[in-house]
């Protein structure tokens, strides 16, 4: 089985797309706000349900998932914008982690704008931390996996132990993950 992947702030299912390339994901639900991208994504994934606003989204809503994916909004934090981080209205970070403290997945990924790393990147690696989660930051620019821009990006990536949890008990393996999920479907 595939390790269930619950992909926030979906625009038209990037993260989906590249993660169910691999063959060992496949996307549980959608959250997405856009109508147009909505759209396009019911068009990929006629079966997956498309969640619309990340404040009103429950765990309970969603069930287990090993993975939650997300380009959470950049214009808190992007040089293009008033950067108030934390104070901007669209700052959904908090939304993001509590979905994060709710499901309890082994793996979080997300991405923001380079603008991200002055402001609230800390917190954001904190909050992880504060989890269980083993977090990371990376920087990696467009040209450097060969676009013609720089359009620099931070990557967030972060992994439990614990499956979320303060607890010695140890995260599922792949191959864990994967009998379980078996099980479920039979």
């Amino acid at each position: 089985m595939k390790l269930k992947i619950l992909d926030l702030f979906s625009g038209i299912g990037g993260f989906s797309l590249g993660l169910e390339a691999t063959g060992h994901f496949e996307t549980a639900a959608f959250c997405e706000i856009e109508p147009y991208c909505q759209k396009v994504l019911k068009k990929h994934w006629p079966d997956v349900p498309i969640f619309d606003d990340i404040r009103k989204l429950k765990g309970t809503d969603i069930g287990t998932v090993d993975i939650i994916t997300g380009g959470y909004p950049c214009q808190p934090f992007s040089v293009a914008g008033k950067q108030k981080a934390e104070q901007d209205p669209r700052h959904l970070w908090p939304e993001y982690f509590r979905l994060i403290q709710e499901l309890r997945p082994t793996w979080v990924i997300g991405e923001n704008v380079s603008g991200h790393i002055k402001l609230g990147l800390d917190s954001v690696l904190e909050d992880l931390e504060s989890e269980g989660y083993a977090a990371r930051a990376f920087s990696i620019s467009a040209s450097s996996v060969g676009a013609t821009h720089k359009r620099e990006r931070v990557w967030i990536v972060g992994n439990s132990q614990h499956n979320g949890s303060s607890t010695t008990e140890k995260s599922r393996s792949f191959e864990e993950t994967s009998n379980d999920n078996e099980e479920r479907s039979n």
